[in-house]
Protein backbone atom coordinates (compact mmCIF):
# COMPACT_ATOMS: atom_id res chain seq x y z
CA UNK A 1 0.00 0.00 0.00
CA UNK A 2 2.84 1.95 1.09
CA UNK A 3 4.83 1.68 -2.22
CA UNK A 4 1.14 2.70 -4.37
CA UNK A 5 0.74 5.78 -2.34
CA UNK A 6 4.41 6.67 -3.03
CA UNK A 7 4.26 6.09 -6.87
CA UNK A 8 0.37 8.07 -6.78
CA UNK A 9 1.99 10.96 -5.09
CA UNK A 10 4.80 10.89 -7.46
CA UNK A 11 2.89 10.66 -11.06
CA UNK A 12 0.46 13.75 -9.73
CA UNK A 13 3.50 15.67 -9.01
CA UNK A 14 4.52 15.95 -12.61
CA UNK A 15 1.07 15.14 -13.87
CA UNK A 16 -0.74 17.17 -17.18
CA UNK A 17 -4.24 16.60 -18.84
CA UNK A 18 -4.40 14.35 -21.51
CA UNK A 19 -4.14 15.94 -24.98
CA UNK A 20 -6.78 14.23 -27.71
CA UNK A 21 -4.63 13.71 -30.96
CA UNK A 22 -7.59 13.03 -33.43
CA UNK A 23 -10.63 14.57 -33.51
CA UNK A 24 -13.12 12.76 -31.98
CA UNK A 25 -15.59 11.90 -34.80
CA UNK A 26 -12.08 10.10 -36.08
CA UNK A 27 -11.86 8.27 -32.88
CA UNK A 28 -16.03 7.54 -32.78
CA UNK A 29 -15.85 6.43 -36.76
CA UNK A 30 -13.23 3.92 -35.61
CA UNK A 31 -14.98 2.33 -32.67
CA UNK A 32 -18.20 1.93 -35.42
CA UNK A 33 -16.10 -0.10 -37.71
CA UNK A 34 -15.34 -2.66 -34.54
CA UNK A 35 -16.97 -5.80 -34.54
CA UNK A 36 -19.90 -6.39 -32.24
CA UNK A 37 -18.59 -8.33 -29.39
CA UNK A 38 -19.78 -12.09 -28.74
CA UNK A 39 -21.69 -13.57 -26.05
Amino acid sequence: EQAIARYIREHNATSSPFVWTKPADHILAKLARLPAPSE
